[in-house]
């Protein structure tokens, strides 16, 4: 644990901090998985109809695309590298407050960069793992969208506007 020390401030616990890491990365994950199966099955439920006590697919009905699904786990990973994003704004402002201003510690030690490992490592371990986890989360979800949704539904180049939309290339 002594390397992984480095990665807060002189002050912080370092077990502290990666719980609340990794809280924020399990939350926005389940987020994703429950939102998107939240919104696949009522997608689905609404391609039917009960006539007469049968149930029989809808004439004109649209199944919502695979981006439309996975929009609430964007925002809650939008929000969870907003955190990490505070992260810094936190770690830097406590050099500068308080009684003995580490600060000035901080500045003395023989690497200079030190302040910059400590402020900075840990939100951007945390960035990666939010754009890492999304991507490949998302991509799952697409296969499963790809996998179970009748082809009849599917829009044409659905898979292409999934890839697209997952990796931010015009989608």
């Amino acid at each position: 644990m002594k390397k992984a020390e480095r990665l807060v401030p002189p002050g912080f616990d370092v077990k502290l901090e990666l719980k609340y890491c990794v809280a924020a990365l399990v939350a926005a994950s389940a987020v994703l998985l429950l939102g998107y199966l939240i919104l696949y099955s009522d997608g689905r439920n609404g391609m039917y109809e009960w006539v007469r006590g049968v149930q029989r697919e809808r004439e004109g009905a649209v199944f919502p695309d695979c981006k439309s699904m996975l929009m609430p786990g964007l925002v809650a990973f939008i929000i969870a590298s907003a955190a990490f994003l505070a992260l810094v704004w936190r770690y830097v402002s406590y050099h500068f407050k308080g009684g003995s201003r580490c600060i000035y510690t901080m500045r003395r030690l023989h690497s200079r960069g030190e302040l910059y490992v400590r402020c900075g490592a840990l939100p951007v371990l945390g960035l990666l793992a939010c754009q890492i986890i999304w991507r490949l989360l998302s991509l799952g979800c697409g296969l499963a969208y790809m996998h179970f949704t009748p082809e009849r539904w599917l829009a044409p180049g659905a898979w292409d506007a999934i890839v697209r939309f997952v990796m931010y290339w015009g989608g």
